[in-house]
């Protein structure tokens, strides 16, 4: 007699190999660029799982091991750089931006050192509200730094941390002015928001500007990590490195670093 033995179709079919799930926290101008990414990350078998908070929320969920990986849209400061290691993925530069409405389309170093100290509230006679950043993010360190404000910009200022909600009431105001990341400003005009970009000291934030050094409000995108999740970084550096994620990199404004 013949014995026929029945073989399970899982002899033959591997089981497929789940996704390695990679949390981020931390700059909220970094955030839609790794949201963008993320059909890259999962065809590289990565599942990514991303929030905000700002820089410094997250260097400290890094250090902590409350996320993988941090994202930072300013340097490291001090000790910082005794507890987590940085990878640049991208260099980014701010820009002066305002409501469309606004009659002017160029401000100087000197006039938004007066308009954020509080020595004015006028721009060549027209009314100023200025817009500010919380203290610790990115965004703010790199505009305090430029223009030497660390400690110095008046307490009235209208605060607003995220950066969707700094472009919503810009784009309300008529006599508003803030200070963004380029590459998420572009995006918000290109979808219609009712505000524009301003030339600083007479020269244009462009990336060609950036680049001949013309334009120097310049800083860098990291992901900072521990020495636990060194093998995790290096996974994500190779997926951020890809041609597909040059291109999400081109497209959202900033200029790829890896």
């Amino acid at each position: 007699m013949k014995h026929i033995v029945a073989l399970s179709l899982s002899c033959f079919l591997a089981a497929p190999v789940a996704a390695e799930t990679v949390t981020f926290a931390g700059s909220t101008t970094i955030l839609p660029i790794m949201e963008a990414m993320t059909p890259v990350f999962e065809e590289h078998g990565i599942e990514p799982e991303i929030q905000a908070g700002g820089s410094s929320a997250g260097y400290k969920a890094a250090k902590m091991g409350m996320a993988d990986i941090g994202m930072m849209s300013r340097e490291l400061k001090g000790a910082e750089a005794e507890d987590v290691s940085p990878v640049v993925i991208a260099r980014d530069w701010l820009a002066m931006i305002a409501n469309e409405e606004a009659p002017f389309d160029n401000i100087t170093t000197e006039q938004v050192v007066d308009i954020y100290t509080g020595k004015t509230d006028e721009l060549d006679g027209y009314k100023i509200n200025a817009l500010d950043k919380e203290v610790g993010g990115g965004t703010k360190t790199t505009f305090d730094k430029y223009f030497d404000l660390a400690g110095k910009t008046a307490s009235d200022l209208i605060i607003i941390a995220p950066s969707g909600q700094t472009i919503a009431t810009l784009a309300g105001d008529p006599h508003g002015l803030a200070y963004l990341g380029y590459g998420y400003t572009e995006a918000a005009i290109e979808s219609g928001e009712p505000i524009k970009v301003l030339d600083l000291d007479g020269v244009a934030p462009t990336w060609e500007n950036v680049k001949s050094g013309e334009y120097k409000l310049a800083r860098n995108f990291n992901l900072v990590y521990t020495e636990k999740n060194a093998e995790v970084m290096e996974r994500v550096r190779e997926v951020l490195a890809t041609p597909e994620a040059e291109a999400i990199f081109l497209e959202m404004g900033v200029a790829p670093s890896l």
